[in-house]
């Protein structure tokens, strides 16, 4: 089976400020939780289509007697490595990839 996703180093050692966030939002409350939720919806995906791969992967392998090293050296060997997902929200956040709205429960009084 032929990988098509990059496998990326994840050892990213910039520093990043407080300030950096609140330029990007109202305030840094705001910014944790657009971030919060933003890496929510990243590790939704790639769980999803990891388990796909897996069980693709586990399925071209039926002739095999499955146990815990053998799937675990499958997983290693063959499927990809997903970059982390608040390193991936904080990114999108600060390259202003990253578009959010809410609504303003103030106005949902009557």
């Amino acid at each position: 089976m032929e990988k098509k996703f990059e496998i990326i180093n994840d050892r990213d050692d910039r520093k990043v400020s407080q300030e950096q966030f609140e330029e990007k939002s109202t305030n840094i409350y705001e910014a944790v939780m657009v971030l919060g939720h933003r890496m929510r919806q990243i590790e939704r995906k790639n769980s999803k289509e990891f388990e796909k791969l897996r069980n693709s992967i586990l399925d071209e392998r039926t002739e095999k007697e499955y146990n815990k090293e053998y799937v675990a050296e499958i997983i290693d060997r063959d499927l990809p490595v997903f970059p982390k997902a608040i390193r991936v929200s904080m990114n999108e956040m600060l390259n202003d990839e990253l578009e959010y709205d809410y609504e303003d429960i103030t106005k949902l009084e009557d």
